[in-house]
């Protein structure tokens, strides 16, 4: 069976990959909207938590087809552009998505847990200290983790100009501003936020006799 030709895979590999980073990068912006809204400011319920899980099942779906396109653009490159495969921004893309797979496999394994875990309370409810930094890391690195591909994708002018070692140092001292920063947000707002303002008892007007 013969192939389409180079220009109209590249063209359909492209479409894919854009899916997958729009599966990635909206379903990770709308899980931290959901955990905040929903499952901090409020209890978790039944059914936002399976919508969670739903929309976390969009974000696996849109890793594997951002694989699945990657390599198929390397084979391309291999097959048509070997010239290409030097372009040190291609494994740095290639880097970061291990990263994204990586911080995927711990998502799932140890905070989707404490969320099913703590079904009719709050998110943070019997939540060590380790635990909340867990939890803050790694959704810092899936959110930065999902945009960053994204902007090299967009970034034509760093083709073959910057080295990987450069791409990754700025992409890892992103990952580690995001991280303090939503740290210091939540100690330093969120929390006394929530505590004076959200759970705050109503006080009830007593009675005159």
């Amino acid at each position: 069976m013969e192939l389409p030709p180079i220009e109209t895979l590249k063209t359909l590999f492209i479409a894919g990959h854009l899916i997958g980073l729009a599966f990635g990068v909206g379903g990770a912006l709308t899980l931290d909207i959901i955990a905040f809204r929903y499952f901090y400011l409020e209890r978790i319920t039944h059914e936002k938590l399976v919508l969670f899980h739903f929309i976390a099942r969009l974000v696996t779906l849109g890793l594997i087809i951002l694989w699945g396109t990657g390599l198929a653009f390397l084979w391309i490159y291999w097959q048509s552009q070997p010239e290409l495969l030097g372009n040190p921004k291609v494994w740095a893309k290639v880097v970061i998505v291990i990263v994204l797979t990586v911080n995927g496999y711990f998502l799932h394994h140890k905070v989707f847990p404490v969320l099913d875990r703590n079904l009719g309370h709050h998110m943070f409810h019997r939540v060590t200290v380790d635990e909340k930094a867990m939890m803050f890391t790694l959704s810092s690195i899936s959110i930065i983790s999902w945009g960053f591909p994204l902007v090299l994708g967009i970034a034509s002018s760093l083709n073959f100009t910057t080295g990987m070692e450069n791409i990754l140092a700025f992409y890892f001292l992103m990952l580690s501003s995001t991280c303090l920063l939503m740290l210091l947000i939540f100690k330093l707002f969120l929390e006394p936020f929530k505590r004076f303002v959200i759970d705050r008892p109503v006080r009830r007007p007593t009675a005159r006799s």
